[in-house]
């Protein structure tokens, strides 16, 4: 008998200054997957939830921007396998134009927000969101992301 396989759908905000930088979060040190680490704003989807509704969804939770889903552009869709093992659709959205400022809306969770250079990502990046950002700054629409890419290698 074949195990059961089944793939987590999981979303991601690149909100891009006019400058390029795009915003991320760096995790508390008690994160189980990415400790002291910058990440891009997202996270899987609820029950019930298209995307791009989840990602508009996540950006207010994180970061107090309040968007509608169809002001997001979609750039980017990843398959990886998540630190826990479990398969992952990861879609990616870019957000040029909003009202409001940043801030950390979950301060349990996050120390800080930092603009970075998508084409030079700082390494204390997470190995992922080093990799999305480096995707999107070359333009790269998919990649299959696998445990190398995970430790900063090319995705394939």
């Amino acid at each position: 008998m074949s195990a059961v396989h089944r793939s987590i759908g999981n979303v991601m905000v690149l909100l891009q200054r006019a400058d390029g930088r795009i915003l991320t979060v760096r995790h508390q040190a008690t994160s189980w997957h990415s400790p002291e680490m910058l990440t891009v704003v997202g996270g899987r989807l609820e029950d019930g939830e298209f995307l791009n509704e989840g990602a508009a969804r996540e950006l207010a939770e994180e970061v107090g921007i309040h968007i509608t889903p169809d002001r997001l552009r979609f750039c980017q869709l990843l398959h990886f396998h998540a630190a826990d093992g479990e398969r992952v659709i990861g879609a990616a959205f870019t957000v040029r134009e909003w009202e409001g400022s940043p801030y950390n809306r979950e301060p349990g969770t996050h120390t800080e927000l930092v603009w970075v250079d998508p084409a030079a990502p700082p390494p204390d990046c997470h190995p992922f969101t080093h990799t999305v950002l480096t995707h999107f700054a070359t333009g790269r629409l998919y990649a299959n992301v696998t445990a190398p890419e995970l430790l900063g290698g090319e995705a394939g």
